[in-house]
């Protein structure tokens, strides 16, 4: 069962590859290739309403899926075109209004679970998730776990599943360890991401540049344009222009992206772990070696 699980995962990853920009346009197609096979594979017969329902109706709205466990409701799922993001606090409220306890918001790509019954903010609810774009498929199986059908869904995981022999572990060091003092040189020659892609780093500003690139490849810088941390200008833009009309001092195209590049190198780090952080990676799961 674990390989069909792993073979899944891997057919899912290269049809987001193969068809990234048909399903960033299209929920439905998302929901038949991405969204519907997994939950199948993890228990969820898609086409048995004893177990799944679709768009059902709630005092708040209409949920894309119900999850059900002995005729009740165990979870909602919201569902996405790839790339694109619920209304968390609109989703939930349908949970809270039929005191369904788990909900499962998806893009296809990224899933994330919450638990609306623990009493703390909305980003503390969540007690799981996963991305099959940049995990491998022994990770992505490990955390999917929680909401296999016999499973239930739970924050305990199952023994650490060993991902696939291909797959390397990145060396260096993370890149929230990376400090730099004025007039350090760079000494490193690459940045790498989690799902095992790299980057050449000629400068400071490389890394940056490399990030926005791969975030922007994986479907994950979305919500643009995306200020810098004081919030006065931007970090990235459809174009080069900040709030108030001034132009990018350094501007670098990324694809279809400008990127402001006039920062210290003390400031490209801070500013590209906070990048990532609002993309929805861990920066101490990128390297720089």
């Amino acid at each position: 069962m674990l390989q069909e699980l792993v073979s899944l995962v891997d057919r899912l990853k290269k049809r987001i590859q193969d068809y990234q920009k048909e399903l960033q346009s299209s929920e439905a197609l998302t929901r038949y290739v991405l969204i519907d096979p997994l939950l199948r594979a993890l228990g969820w017969d898609t086409e048995n309403p004893e177990l799944v329902r679709p768009e059902v109706s709630t005092q708040a709205g209409r949920p894309d899926y119900a999850l059900l466990h002995g005729g009740q409701r165990l979870a909602f799922v919201g569902a996405k075109a790839l790339g694109k993001q619920e209304d968390l606090l609109q989703q939930i409220s349908y949970c809270v209004s039929e005191g369904v306890r788990y909900f499962i918001a998806t893009d296809g790509s990224r899933w994330e679970v919450y638990d609306t019954s623990i009493q703390k903010p909305l980003q503390d609810k969540k007690i799981v998730e996963w991305d099959i774009q940049s995990m491998n498929a022994g990770e992505v199986i490990r955390r999917a776990f929680t909401i296999m059908r016999y499973a239930g869904i739970t924050e305990a995981a199952p023994p650490q599943i060993e991902p696939p022999k291909t797959t390397q572990p990145p060396h260096g060091t993370p890149l929230t360890r990376i400090s730099q003092k004025p007039g350090d040189t760079l000494r490193y020659k690459k940045i790498i991401f989690p799902d095992g892609k790299s980057h050449p780093l000629r400068s400071w500003k490389d890394i940056l540049t490399s990030t926005v690139e791969w975030l922007n490849a994986t479907n994950k810088l979305t919500n643009l344009p995306i200020k810098t941390s004081r919030g006065d200008s931007y970090l990235v833009n459809t174009h080069p222009e900040h709030e108030d009309g001034k132009k990018f001092r350094f501007s670098k195209k990324v694809g279809s992206v400008y990127v402001e590049t006039h920062f210290s190198a003390r400031d490209i780090l801070r500013h590209t772990r906070r990048l990532l952080e609002i993309c929805g990676v861990k920066p101490d799961v990128v390297f720089l070696a």
